[in-house]
């Protein structure tokens, strides 16, 4: 949705241009549970990456050591 009123357009204050205030849209009870949902996943699936990427930093640095257990 696009607002052309000219109070959202920015205006010039003390000779410099300043940005229009950001307004948040409105979203719903349903809208908003399925945008944390998918947020939870997405947390999820990072904490998983970095996980395994530090195990494989681990086993890098086990193998560079020449530790064997």
């Amino acid at each position: 949705m696009v607002n052309t009123k000219d109070e959202d357009k920015g205006s010039f204050s003390q000779g410099r241009w300043v940005p229009p205030v950001y307004r948040w849209p409105k979203i719903s009870d349903g809208e908003l549970q399925v945008i944390r949902k998918r947020q939870r996943e997405r947390a999820r699936v990072m904490a998983l990456l970095l996980a395994a990427f530090v195990v494989l930093l681990f086993f890098i640095t086990l193998a560079k050591t020449g530790m064997n257990w």
